[in-house]
């Protein structure tokens, strides 16, 4: 088990003085069927975001996805996956990510080469933390360790956890839009504007 990570948001006294905020563990979001936690840091609906005095993170339930136009920032520990990840199926996989706002993130069961590959249409950043972690690509893969960083660009892709102790990742997911190129070319609909 990994120490349960806390956040701390800091902000301004009525003087203006830096001050400590809050202190306090993150929305956990535990999912054993699914072999990982969630832990939801901050979320921004609009980037650039406006900064207030006392700001706070509002939302209150798990979403995939980053927020049209915005960013999210969270956390996931992974079990090792053993043999469990091949009792998946690709329905339970596509529930998992509806239920999570990401209907349409799972590709088609045709094109599906491991149980959570997923796209999102963002950048995400990844930073490996603790124990190691494989990415899985339509072509080809790569094992992170602690300190490594992955940018997912807007791409394919799954996780697994293939050694013996759990594993911790943390995410910045930025909000983006395909361009026309590469709509084109993955087939995909034109996301609403961002209001």
């Amino acid at each position: 088990m990994l120490r349960e990570p806390k956040v701390v948001v800091t902000g301004h006294d009525e003087n203006g003085k830096a001050i400590i905020i809050s202190d306090a563990a993150p929305r956990t979001y535990p999912n054993p069927k699914f072999l990982t936690t969630f832990y939801e840091v901050w979320n921004e609906k609009q980037i650039p975001c406006t900064v207030s005095r006392t700001m706070h993170d509002d939302e209150n339930d798990l979403t995939h996805p980053p927020p049209r136009g915005g960013v999210r920032i969270r956390m996931h520990d992974f079990e090792p996956a053993g043999d469990k990840i091949s009792k998946l199926t690709y329905e339970e996989i596509v529930e998992h990510f509806r239920d999570v706002g990401s209907e349409d993130a799972v590709p088609s069961k045709e094109n599906w080469k491991q149980a959570f590959m997923h796209r999102t249409e963002s950048i995400d950043f990844g930073i490996m933390i603790e124990g190691e972690l494989t990415l899985i690509m339509e072509e080809g893969e790569r094992t992170l360790t602690p300190g490594d960083i992955v940018v997912q660009v807007g791409t394919n892709h799954g996780w697994e956890n293939r050694g013996d102790t759990m594993s911790r990742i943390a995410f910045v997911l930025l909000d983006g839009d395909y361009d026309d190129e590469l709509r084109g070319m993955l087939g995909t609909e034109r996301k609403p504007p961002v209001t």
